[in-house]
């Protein structure tokens, strides 16, 4: 019977994960990381809104509850178990809001345009016009996308992504810390109060973002 020899051995192996597993992992353990100290610093903003002004949060929540983004985020917060994910081991450096927000800026400028532009219409129908007016805002859209992302967005997500050295002495100290603005940002709360936390602490970084994108009169929210 012939033996088939086995392959050659890859140089870069090193056991049973190559060095590209590693590199791979890696990244992605940068990714995990970056996400679990944005969702931390966002619910430590919202339990700071609820501490020094709980009739505005409830106002918020009230507001956002029946939105389907609100439901939608609630359902992948418990599908993902993010708060498993948040409350593991020392609580993490706070994330600076700018970048939060850098972060958020190209989503809300595709959104602002889904939702604010209107495709032109005609009197007079010619052959294929249904199917370019169709295509046309997210033509626009996509090439909107694609110039921001030259302008920075990959610069944005870079930053986002890249690991930040945690200051001294705060990842293992639960009490409350003080942001760049001057904000005493209290611990989160693990509990069932939590998604909601982040929802508040979404809706405080990103209110001046938010803002700059609303309607020019704007209806008043339930309840005002």
């Amino acid at each position: 019977m012939t033996t088939i020899p086995p392959p050659p051995a890859d140089p870069t192996e090193t056991g049973p994960l190559t060095s590209t597993d590693h590199r791979a992992l890696a990244f992605l353990g940068h990714v995990n990381s970056s996400l679990r100290q944005c969702l931390c610093t966002l619910a430590r903003h919202g339990v700071a809104l609820r501490r020094d002004a709980p009739e505005r949060a409830r106002l918020l929540l009230d507001t956002v509850r029946p939105w389907p983004l609100y439901k939608g985020g609630q359902f992948l917060f418990d599908l993902m178990e993010w708060e498993d994910l948040m409350v593991d081991g020392d609580p993490p450096p706070l994330m600076p809001t700018e970048r939060i927000v850098a972060a958020c800026t190209l989503p809300m400028q595709l959104m602002a345009a889904a939702a604010t532009e209107e495709v032109p219409t005609v009197a007079k129908l010619v052959p294929g016009q249904r199917t370019t007016a169709a295509l046309d805002l997210p033509l626009r859209l996509l090439a909107t996308a694609a110039r921001s992302t030259l302008l920075g967005a990959a610069q944005d997500i870079t930053d986002l992504l890249g690991p930040r050295a945690a200051p001294d002495g705060y990842a293992t100290d639960p009490e409350p810390v003080t942001d760049a603005t001057g904000t005493q940002l209290p611990p989160l709360e693990a509990g069932f109060y939590l998604y909601e936390d982040i929802a508040l602490g979404a809706l405080s970084v990103l209110g001046p973002l938010l803002a700059d994108h609303a309607p020019t009169d704007p209806a008043p929210p339930p309840g005002s």
